[in-house]
C-alpha cells in the first residue's frame, strides 16, 4: 500500500440487526516495503455496489503512516455516529488517491484468513480517486482474505452466530449493556 504502488486498501463488512450506528472504525498498517519516510493518507466508509465503491458516508482527515513501518493504527471517529444498514455490505478503506503525488513510500497491511463476513479489496488507482466509484476493484489475494479492522458500534448486542465470525485470532467481541464493540483481525 502507497506510493507509487496500490494506491487504496480495505476492508468488506456487512452489518447485521442492531449493529446500524457506527461510532468508528479502524484499519492498521505496518512493515516498510519499499521507499523512505513518511506516508499521508485518509480514512473513508462507503456503500459496496458488489464491485466497488458507492456512496461516500465518511473521510477523515490526513493521517501519516510513521516512516519506521511499525504497526499502526488509524482509528476513524466520526462527528456523530453513522447510520448504516443491516444486510448492506460496506466498505472501510485506506487511500492515498485525494492527496495528490507522494514521494515513493510503500506500506503492507495485517492480513490472515477470512474470519468476518466480507473481505480485502484494493485498487491500483493512483491519484485517481473517483475510479474508485467507476470502477470495480480486485477482491481477495491468495490468502490475503481480511485485513486487520475494527468497528465500534451503539445499539443491541448483535446475534452470537452472526458477529462470532468476527472473532480470529486476534479478534475479539465486546458488548456492554447499550454500547458494544466489535473486532476483527487475522
Amino acid at each position: 500500500f502507497g506510493s507509487a504502488n496500490t494506491a487504496t486498501y480495505g476492508q468488506l463488512f456487512t452489518p447485521t440487526a442492531g449493529s446500524t450506528s457506527l461510532v468508528s472504525f479502524s484499519l492498521f498498517l505496518r512493515g516498510r516495503a519499499d521507499g523512505e519516510g513518511t506516508l499521508d493518507l485518509r480514512g473513508y466508509l462507503a456503500t459496496w455496489d458488489g464491485l466497488k465503491a458507492g456512496t461516500l458516508l465518511y473521510s477523515s482527515d490526513t493521517q501519516t503512516m510513521n516512516a519506521a513501518g511499525e504497526l499502526q493504527q488509524f482509528l476513524f471517529t466520526p462527528v456523530a455516529p453513522l447510520t448504516i444498514s443491516d444486510g448492506q455490505q460496506y466498505v472501510a478503506f485506506l487511500s492515498i488517491s485525494d492527496l495528490g503525488a507522494q514521494p515513493q513510500s510503500t506500506f503492507g497491511m495485517p492480513f490472515g484468513a477470512d474470519s468476518i463476513p466480507g473481505q480485502f479489496v484494493f485498487q491500483n488507482n493512483g491519484t485517481d480517486f473517483g475510479n474508485l466509484f467507476a470502477n470495480a476493484w480486485q477482491q481477495g489475494f491468495a490468502d490475503f482474505d481480511d485485513v486487520h479492522f475494527t468497528a465500534d458500534f451503539i445499539g443491541a448486542v448483535p446475534e452470537p452466530a452472526s458477529w462470532a465470525l468476527m472473532i480470529g485470532g486476534f479478534g475479539l467481541v465486546g458488548a456492554a449493556m447499550r454500547r458494544q464493540r466489535v473486532t476483527a483481525t487475522a
